[in-house]
């Protein structure tokens, strides 16, 4: 039998991402563990994507917030249940991504 092809790069490590995306991720730890550069992963990501692994790796952790936000969880609970770790930065991420604060977007999500 013929092996099944191997995944690229750019796959094994959106797979690891999405099984550790709440978990403390780092570009360097995703690398270390699937045996490349830091360099060699962000390159051959952002070819295959068109994101670098952290913009990434925001932008899911953003959408899965906003996804609690909009079903009644307090933002001040869902961005660390997202892997964030500074609200501040969470808030300013959030309004850069949605255009609309996460307690204006929970409001009219009730409406």
């Amino acid at each position: 039998p013929i092996p099944p092809p191997a995944k690229s790069l750019a796959v094994e490590a959106a797979d690891y991402i999405n099984v550790h995306l709440f978990d403390p991720l780092s570009v360097q730890t995703i690398a270390a563990d699937l045996y490349v550069s830091v360099s060699q992963l962000n390159r051959q990501f952002k070819k295959a994507t068109g994101f670098s692994p952290w913009d990434y790796i925001v932008g899911k952790r953003l959408v899965s917030a906003r996804s609690l936000i909009r079903g009644g969880v307090p933002a001040t609970h869902a961005y660390l249940q997202c892997g964030f770790n500074d609200y501040s930065a969470f808030y300013r991420l959030y309004l850069k991504r949605f255009g609309i604060s996460p307690k204006a977007d929970q409001a009219d999500s009730e409406r």
